[in-house]
């Protein structure tokens, strides 16, 4: 051992604590000895402890600088980056939603208006069917005529003898015409009334049903016996409501002396003024008729068609297909 190393431990021997305990006492017992050394000895292991603490930390703090810390700041761009990519998957998400709730609702409006459509098309299928329905039983009732007036039974077992018979004393226009009637019969109502019965005939041809429409109204009133008779054309029962809606406007119009026939199917012809006007609906009537009162000035004319204003027996009109 050195000089150098021998003053060094002698240095630190006299400043042991055993030593300044040792010096202290001359006398000191095994146990106090053993106590001093215990003491040094965890007074040396605290400040290997610390130094190792100092050390073990040091290490760490520099293993995680080298290794975790770069990990740690990729993991974080990872997951800013990630964070970026779900908020654009959310707008897109959000984006999408507003689409579908856009052709949710898009589906929803055209499915309503296809229901609509739908209810419509089979309504105006349902009108135009009933219009043909009316159109093809009207043409089957061309050549008919409906007599109303003669009281029960008065026809007797042949109603086509009886009305070949007597038509022509009712409406001497046809008295040199040969009427040949196809068909008759009565009608006569379910319930027991006074009302007289209704004859329905069919003649062969129709010009003999145009005779005889147009010769009773120029002998009106025709009379079997008492009874006054009238004599209509016969008509399916849409067009016969359709004309019968017309019955009080015409009634007006007859008090103001507004002189007015029905076309077929059913269309009012008014005359007034020198003028003719076309009116198609019992409405349109009731309008006419406000306008052509005192202090209201007559709509406007209508032109007639010309198959319509040629029309002599403009009550009984002919059949669609007689006007074409």
């Amino acid at each position: 051992m050195s000089t150098q190393t021998t003053l060094v431990h002698t240095r630190d021997d006299a400043n042991s604590p055993i030593k300044k305990r040792f010096n202290e006492s001359s006398v000191i017992s095994r146990a106090e000895l053993d106590g001093a050394i215990l003491t040094g000895v965890k007074q040396a292991l605290s400040e290997q402890q610390i130094d190792l603490d100092r050390i073990v930390t040091a290490a760490v703090k520099s293993a995680i600088d080298e290794v975790l810390t770069p990990q740690i700041s990729d993991l974080k761009r990872e997951i800013e980056n990630t964070n970026k990519a779900v908020t654009a998957v959310t707008g897109q998400i959000e984006q999408v939603e507003k689409s579908v709730c856009l052709l949710q609702s898009r589906c929803d409006s055209t499915q309503a208006a296809a229901r609509k459509d739908r209810d419509q098309i089979s309504d105006l299928k349902l009108d135009d069917l009933t219009l043909k329905i009316a159109d093809m039983e009207d043409h089957s009732r061309r050549s008919n005529v409906r007599l109303v007036g003669l009281r029960e039974g008065a026809e007797g077992d042949d109603c086509i003898a009886f009305l070949k018979a007597n038509l022509p004393k009712w409406i001497p226009s046809i008295a040199n015409r040969e009427i040949r009637i196809e068909r008759a019969h009565c009608i006569y109502s379910d319930k027991p009334s006074n009302r007289p019965c209704t004859v329905i005939f069919k003649l062969l041809d129709y010009t003999d049903r145009q005779a005889i429409l147009k010769g009773a109204r120029a002998v009106y009133p025709v009379k079997y016996g008492s009874e006054i008779l009238h004599f209509f054309p016969d008509y399916s029962a849409d067009t016969t409501k359709k004309r019968k809606a017309f019955t009080e406007v015409r009634k007006k119009m007859d008090t103001l002396g507004i002189q007015s026939f029905l076309l077929f199917p059913a269309t009012l012809k008014v005359i007034h003024a020198g003028r003719q006007n076309l009116l198609r609906s019992p409405l349109e009537a009731e309008q006419y008729l406000l306008s052509s009162r005192p202090g209201h000035n007559i709509i406007a004319p209508v032109g007639l068609p010309p198959q319509l204003d040629r029309c002599a027996d403009m009550d009984t009109e002919q059949s669609v297909t007689e006007q074409r």
